[in-house]
């Protein structure tokens, strides 16, 4: 028997209790999929139907593929990693499995038309590739920040009843997330943002040859442009049309570190006037979000925890033995210094949870709570934004 969901009250646009919604994960072997399946495998919302991946993994059962990470790998269900087959023979699968949600960990290549033509199919689908991330009517979302961007869903007239909705780049989750309370409630002039990105934010086979003592270049192509637009779309507003970015200088610079997990950045902002340590803090402690008001599985009440050493932290969060989904979830911010019209932080997160997997299960568990997504084609929930 289907564990129910207990929600809030439907006043607040929540119903109240539903059967564990079926999806399915685009990508088998990849950190953002294992990491995709090791937190739907005991979520009470979320069943994982269907697993597709790549010719070297179809046919495995996804127990038997190799596991990337230190933890323990968790008891994954017994499913055969299926392949993309021809075209319209994915869709036709997952319909016929009932999937209502797809989540999306393929590369940019498959990825572009394969996620467009699931969502013209009926499918809502949550995509972690960057060939949708600009796109005007695809909202990019991290959802304690920005959730009112998924209005843009309702433009989205070509898939019909499906829907495309796009996650950020795995460092401008924390960093949008500890950045939104100084944007809006401080006179911020401008950003000055160092990363120091780890070698799984680079994939799978570049962790696998770091541990083989091949490590990677410390410059990331393009990666500093990415960073910078895809904060100032994500801090932006919509309009009832289109999402205008932030309109704030903002200075990246990217690099990657020989650290296994963890994406970190040192930030400095500019400020119109003088400011007190007090009024940061502040900030940031008082800061409400969507998430905040529900009760969602993989929803902390504060995503943000002030730390003295942000790297011990981290360190400790990875080693948790403890899959549960609030574990890997927090943004650790240390070393605030405030002086003048200046103010500087120090911040991470776990990139393939918090930066990447855990937020596209949050998004989910946030859509469903609003009725923006159902729980079966046959489902219709009343759709009530939560503020």
């Amino acid at each position: 028997m289907e564990t129910p969901i207990h929600r809030l009250e439907p006043h607040a646009g929540i119903v109240k209790s539903i059967g564990r919604v079926r999806c399915a994960v685009l990508g088998a072997r990849g950190l953002v999929a294992q990491r995709l399946l090791q937190r739907l495998t005991n979520h009470h919302w979320f069943v994982p139907v269907l697993v597709v991946g790549s010719p070297e993994s179809e046919g495995m059962r996804i127990s038997e593929l190799p596991w990337s990470f230190d933890e323990p790998k968790p008891h994954l269900p017994n499913i055969r990693v299926t392949g993309v087959g021809q075209d319209g023979d994915l869709a036709k699968r997952l319909i016929s499995e009932g999937v209502s949600i797809v989540f999306s960990a393929l590369p940019d290549s498959p990825a572009s038309q394969i996620e467009k033509d699931l969502a013209m199919s009926g499918l809502v689908v949550i995509s972690h590739s960057t060939i949708h991330r600009h796109s005007e009517k695809v909202p990019l979302i991290v959802p304690e920040v920005n959730n009112g961007h998924l209005k843009l869903t309702d433009l989205q007239t070509e898939y019909g009843g499906g829907m495309l909705v796009s996650c950020s780049n795995c460092m401008v989750v924390p960093l949008a997330i500890s950045l939104a309370p100084l944007i809006r409630f401080l006179p911020v002039d401008s950003l000055t943002i160092t990363t120091e990105q780890s070698l799984s934010g680079a994939g799978r086979k570049t962790l696998e040859n770091s541990r083989k003592g091949k490590f990677p270049n410390s410059s990331i192509p393009g990666e500093s442009i990415s960073v910078e637009s895809e904060l100032k779309r994500i801090l932006g507003e919509f309009n009832g049309n289109i999402v205008e970015p932030l309109n704030l200088p903002i200075e990246v610079d990217c690099k990657r570190v020989r650290r296994e997990f963890g994406h970190s950045a040192s930030v400095t902002l500019s400020f119109s006037r003088d400011v007190s340590a007090h009024e940061v803090t502040t900030a940031w402690s008082e800061f409400q979000t969507s998430v905040k008001k529900i009760d969602l599985p993989s929803g902390m009440r504060s995503p943000i925890l002030f730390v003295s050493d942000v790297f011990n932290a981290l360190d400790q969060s990875i080693k948790s033995e403890n899959n549960f989904l609030l574990d890997s979830m927090e943004v650790y911010i240390g070393n605030i210094r405030v002086s003048g019209n200046l103010a500087s932080f120090d911040v991470i997160s776990d990139n393939t949870v918090r930066g990447a997997a855990g937020n596209s299960v949050l998004l989910a568990e946030m859509m469903l709570a609003q009725g923006i997504i159902h729980d079966s084609p046959s489902s219709r929930f009343i759709r009530q934004d939560v503020r």
